[in-house]
This record gives structure tokens, sequence and C-alpha cells, in this order.
């Protein structure tokens, strides 16, 4: 292959997702390895995420001009790829033409760039867009789609609309930041700021560890659990480590495990420890068997970040929508009622229990809680109450989009004996 582009990378990753349900950091992380392309790399993302964002609508657009779908789905990348760049990166239609018959030919794909010529250059030129479907116009798969009506009557376009718009950085800082980075604080979570977004990393204040990335959502689970001097506290699914160090940030006269299935992932935990100056337990066992790990000293408080659809997080990881299925959902609820009973048995009388996801599905949340509390009547809600945040029949829900914020769930339980 002739040398690689900006245009010939974003179209193999978008390929990865799309089609080969690749988790697109990892994607990112084989294609963006090497040296070569190295400079390429900003403009790649870019041109991904928008892509990938709005692929269902993109593909409606361009399929509007040809009778029929083309078998190729190299070629169906390429021409949403060149449709994403004339409709949200503002690059004149000449130019997007030309670049995708440039794409195609790299790609060993010479043979449809008459076909790629023909369909763009009419697709281009369309003024009246009209959505084949509604899967077109909001840019996710029906169930999803069908799935928030059911569960947000009220809400559910807002939350669509949301999920493909580019995410703000949010970041939990000890002090206010530099005013360089124009933070906005956040009227409700402490330490939560929003800032233009930037290489974090180049950040002296990240450096030094005075700041670290952390949607606003997500740090209200410190806040609720509030940790007092000398408190045991079980953080289990701790990976990356966001909600430990913040939990130790918010006192650090605390004794703190940190779980984790997978060892990859407890480096993580470690390395954010390491820059923050924190220190924690760091335990590599299954939180589903506390048996492996609990060493009989129960613990005061426990948070419970669970493994989830992460229909909460979409707009920042747009590759969801296209590897999730919505037949995943029974196993991952099935994965929470594991997780809630084994860490439920480890928390000493009159703890609390506080239990988070990343999803907006009530399948997920509410549902949950209602299954667990009356299979596990030693355990009563602690009712949560919140401006910016919908109380549900358990648990308070934060919508995707709400003050630019990121879909959380959030319950609160006490044992009561």
């Amino acid at each position: 292959m002739s040398k690689q582009t900006t245009r010939t990378i974003a179209a193999q990753i978008c390929y990865d997702v799309i089609f080969k349900k690749t988790n697109l950091s990892q994607s990112f992380k084989q294609r963006l390895s090497s040296a070569q392309v190295l400079d390429l790399k900003s403009a790649v993302k870019a041109l991904c995420f928008e892509t990938i964002r709005n692929y269902l609508s993109l593909e409606d657009m361009w399929l509007q001009c040809l009778d029929k779908r083309p078998k190729d789905k190299m070629v169906r990348i390429i021409m949403s790829q060149a449709m994403a760049e004339f409709k949200f990166m503002d690059k004149p239609d000449h130019a997007v033409v030309n670049e995708a018959i440039n794409t195609a030919k790299k790609l060993n794909k010479k043979w449809a760039c008459g076909l790629i010529n023909s369909c763009l250059r009419k697709a281009v030129k369309i003024m009246d867009y009209q959505p084949a479907n509604e899967s077109a116009q909001y840019s996710h798969p029906q169930w999803w789609i069908d799935k928030l009506k059911t569960d947000w009557p009220n809400q559910w376009q807002n939350i669509l609309e949301a999920n493909n718009h580019k995410p703000p950085l949010w970041v939990r800082s000890k002090t206010t930041p530099h005013p360089d980075l124009i933070p906005q604080q956040h009227h409700d979570i402490n330490c939560a700021y929003k800032i233009q977004s930037q290489d974090i990393t180049q950040i002296e204040s990240f450096i030094n560890g005075e700041l670290s990335v952390q949607d606003a959502s997500a740090q209200l689970a410190a806040q609720i659990i509030s940790p007092q001097n000398g408190e045991k506290i079980l953080d289990a699914c701790a990976a990356p480590g966001g909600k430990t160090c913040h939990l130790l940030e918010s006192n650090n006269n605390i004794k703190l495990d940190a779980l984790e299935l997978y060892p990859n992932r407890a480096k993580k935990i470690n390395q954010n420890l390491q820059r923050l100056k924190l220190n924690a337990n760091v335990i590599i066992a299954d939180a589903t068997d506390h048996k492996q790990w609990f060493k009989g000293d129960k613990y005061d408080k426990i948070l419970l970040d669970a493994p989830c659809s992460a229909s909460g997080i979409v707009r920042r990881h747009p590759d969801i929508k296209y590897i999730r299925l919505e037949t995943d959902l029974t196993n991952i609820c099935q994965d929470q009622q594991k997780l809630l009973s084994s860490v439920a048995k480890v928390l000493a009388p009159h703890g609390t229990f506080l239990y988070v996801t990343c999803s907006i599905f009530k399948q997920e949340n509410t549902d949950q809680i209602k299954y667990f509390l009356k299979t596990h009547p030693e355990f009563s809600e602690i009712k949560l109450e919140y401006p910016f945040a919908i109380k549900c029949e358990y648990g308070i829900q934060i919508l995707s989009g709400t003050q630019d914020m990121d879909g959380f769930y959030y319950c609160y339980l006490q044992r009561c004996q």
C-alpha cells in the first residue's frame, strides 16, 4: 500500500469499529502506535469520532443517491467518512469528493472510484435531507431508541441528541484551575470544573497531580460517600482508579481497598495513585467471589461502580453504539446481581453501599436495585436528592447531556443489621 494518510488510517479504524466490532481505543492503539503516523494522530482521531458518532445518518445521506447499498463495506466507510468531513468538519464539497477517490485508490478500491465520484457529487448537493428512518435520524440502533422511548418518554430525543455531541473536558481539581484554562465550576459538585479541550497530559497542574480528568457526574460518587476518618472502604471494580483517587483526596485518613479483576486494568489504578501521590491497597481478584479476597474485617462503606452497557457515556465512546447488542444486557444484568450480592456480604452492620453505573437504561439501574432489595431485606435505601438528577423508583438518574454531564445512575443503600 502507498503511504498512509489521515483518511486511509481513519477509514481502517472506522471499518474496525463499525463492521468488525472492535473497541475504538483498541483500534487507535493498533493503528496509531507507529512513529510514521504520529503526526497524523490528532487529525485521525477527530475524523474517526465524527464518522463513528454519526455513521448511521451519514450512510443514509449518500444512500439516497443510489438504488442499493454497495456490498463492499470499506467503500461504504469511505463515502460515509467523506460525508462526515462535509457535514461536520466544514470541508468543501469538491475536496471531499476528490479525497474520497484518492482514499479509495490507496485502499485498493480503484474499481469503486466512479461510483464514489458519482454518488458523493449528488450527496453533497442535497439541501433538504430527510432521514429514511429513526435510526438514521438519530444515528443510533433502533433497539436503543425504542428502549429510551420506554424508559424516558419525555427525554429520549434530548438524550439521543446529547449522545451525538462532542463531549466537554471535565476535570477534578484540588484548587481552582489556572485562568488560562477558562475553568467553569459546577454549581453542585465539589471540585468539578469544565475547561477548554486540550491535551491534558501537557498541563503542569495535571503532571504535578493537582487535577485529574473525570466527568462531573462521576465525581458525585465520592461526594455521596463522604469518607470519614478511620473508615474502612471498598472500591469494587475500581479501574482505572478515578473514584479510588477521589475518595482518598476527599479524606486520606481512611483504609481503602481497590478491587479489580484484570491485572492490566489494576496497573492503571496504581499509575493514577502514583501520579497523585496517594496510597490504597490494590487487590486483583473477582469481586463476584468474595471468598477469594475477603479477609474477614468488614467494610464501613462500599462503592460498586458496576460494569454496564455504558449507555450514559456514548458521546465519549461512540463505538458502543455498534459494539453493544440488546441481547448483551441480559448477561450484564446477571453479572451486576452477582456483584451486588457478593459485596453486600462484606459490608458491616449499619454500613452504607453506593451502587453506580454509567448507564441510562432502567434495566441496569432501578430495576436491579428493586430486585436486590426484594432478595436482601436487610438493606434499605438512603434517599438522594440533587437538582440536576431525576428521582427514580430507587436511586437517582443523571441523563446524558444534563448540565453538559455524562449519564450516571446512583443508589445509596444501608445495611440495617
